[in-house]
């Protein structure tokens, strides 16, 4: 027996002697008194007493034993008297008595079942997987009843006021507590957000304008520091008391509100694949359009430069004019051939390929721009580098691309610390890397999605640029990073396998060229 248990019973003991001390006395009363059985009613009394013991047997027990001494004093009192107006008070009496008796009874089965009630809500309180728990918000009742208005101050306020009375271990685990009595009797506020405010705000107004329940999704900080969002129910009992007593539950619906902020990005990422697939038939339409007047541009310009050899050989600088437009014109008949071809969905065209020579070749596009816009350039390639098999146009495809958002990286640098470095050096002993090593603005947060389709830091930038050079490192079996500097501004390697037959081939010099 527990100790709470053990002091019921010695307090059930306590009323019982007392209610027969009280009887005896009365009996002895009605007996000795000359009032003629009006005494016997006080056996009421004796029931009442009786009836704190809340058990029913004791009860049943004092009312037959009261009925028997009113009897037993009549009958000592008026024995062969005739019957009058003494016997009628004591029929009065032993009715009062059986009154008194049902009514008794029926407050202990009232009591029982409240007491049932109650230990069935504390079985689904303390056993709910969900997180239960009850507060005291008697103070904002009454700071929100004396006609504060419901503002931030307020809140903070009234919120303050009111702490956990109860909770399952489930709603200590959620706020990241370990035992549900480390929550008992605390105030959430130190573990409310921004975003608690302005929940409390609607919850209050929608109780003060008689609602009885209400439901609100908010978000706290556990005790851990972890921010999750919760939805909460908060309900009003009817034997409430001024807001003594508030039963909330709570569901936490973190990983729910993640869920669907990643399925409103993937909407809106299926929208955009959409919109770029639709640029993409457009593109291979315009590729299609644009190929036959490119050829007839490498045509003429190869025609005026036999019909100049012939006519004005001296003509040297006409003649290199000639040759840069067919060399410029075959090249974008490349990249329109290569977009043909990913529009039909072909191979790469692998083939062996000097690094070296790419690098230069890709410079050599972007050197006015660079020269116009104050970047300078530095070049180092590792001497006797073995080629790499792959196709050229992609390559060079990347690389470019590298370099022009390195240019774009640093337009917000002083025109004196503009430098963008490329180098290329062997890598373990079957990779060839190519570093650019730019002086910009560095990597921003959320690098992470930097080779994620249609990311992009920039206002005007599709995002495709970075997700194409990994598409196309993926293709040639190789890989491409980035990197913060130390000193400021960003690295982009990307890695390529050697030929297989030139693995072992090549010194590990590097010649700097500017």
């Amino acid at each position: 027996m527990s100790d709470e248990d053990n002091g019921e019973y010695r307090k059930g003991h306590f009323f019982i002697l007392l209610a027969i001390g009280l009887a005896l006395g009365i009996c002895t009363l009605d007996i000795l008194s000359p009032l003629q059985g009006a005494v016997a009613v006080l056996y009421t009394s004796v029931i009442v007493l009786v009836g704190l013991t809340h058990r029913q047997a004791p009860i049943v027990m004092a009312a037959a034993g009261c009925a028997s001494l009113a009897i037993a004093g009549y009958c000592a009192s008026h024995w062969g008297a005739p019957l009058g107006s003494p016997a009628m008070r004591l029929g009065v009496s032993l009715v009062a008595l059986m009154i008194t008796t049902v009514l008794v009874l029926r407050q202990l089965r009232e009591v029982e079942e409240r007491e049932r009630a109650d230990a069935r809500y504390r079985t689904i309180f303390a056993a709910g997987g969900f997180p239960i728990w009850e507060s005291d918000w008697s103070g904002a009742h009454g700071l929100l009843h004396k006609g504060h208005p419901i503002d931030a101050c307020t809140v903070e306020l009234a919120f303050a006021a009111a702490f956990v009375k109860n909770a399952n271990l489930a709603a200590a685990c959620l706020f990241g507590f370990e035992r549900r009595e480390d929550l008992v009797g605390r105030s959430l506020l130190e573990l409310a957000t921004p975003a608690t405010s302005e929940a409390l705000v609607r919850i209050y107004e929608a109780l003060m304008h008689g609602a009885s329940s209400v439901e609100e999704e908010t978000r706290f900080v556990s005790r851990t520091g972890r921010e999750f969002d919760i939805l909460l129910q908060v309900t009003i009992p009817p034997d409430h008391d001024g807001w003594k007593r508030i039963l909330i539950m709570g569901a936490d619906i973190t990983e729910r509100k993640r869920a669907q902020e990643r399925l409103a990005a993937a909407q809106i990422e299926l929208a955009h694949i959409s919109r770029v697939t639709i640029l993409g038939e457009l593109a291979a339409s315009i590729a299609h359009e644009v190929n036959q007047p490119l050829t007839a541009t490498i045509t003429y310009a190869r025609s005026a430069a036999r019909w100049l050899a012939r006519e004005a050989p001296d003509a040297h600088e006409v003649s290199e004019c000639l040759s840069a437009i067919t060399a410029n014109a075959e090249r974008a008949a490349q990249v329109i051939a290569r977009i043909r071809d990913l529009a039909r969905n072909s191979d790469v065209r692998h083939a062996q390929i000097s690094l070296s020579t790419l690098i230069a070749e890709t410079l050599e596009l972007v050197q006015r721009e660079m020269t116009t816009k104050g970047v300078t350039l530095t070049l180092n390639i590792e001497s006797d580098l073995p080629p790499v098999t792959g196709d050229k146009v992609q390559l060079q495809q990347v690389l470019l691309n590298l370099l022009i958002n390195a240019r774009q990286a640093m337009l917000d640098t002083p025109e004196e610390r503009r430098h963008l470095t490329v180098r290329a050096f062997r890598k373990a002993e079957k990779h060839i890397a190519v570093e650019v090593h730019d002086t910009g603005h560095g990597l921003a947060a959320g690098q992470d999605n930097l080779f994620t389709p249609f990311f992009t830091t920039k206002r005007d930038g599709m995002g495709m640029g970075f997700a194409i050079c990994r598409t196309i490192m993926g293709q040639h079996e190789g890989s491409i990073e980035a990197r913060s500097n130390a000193k400021g501004g960003a690295t982009f390697v990307f890695v390529l396998p050697m030929k297989t037959d030139h693995v072992h081939g090549g010194s590990e010099g590097l010649v700097p060229q500017h």
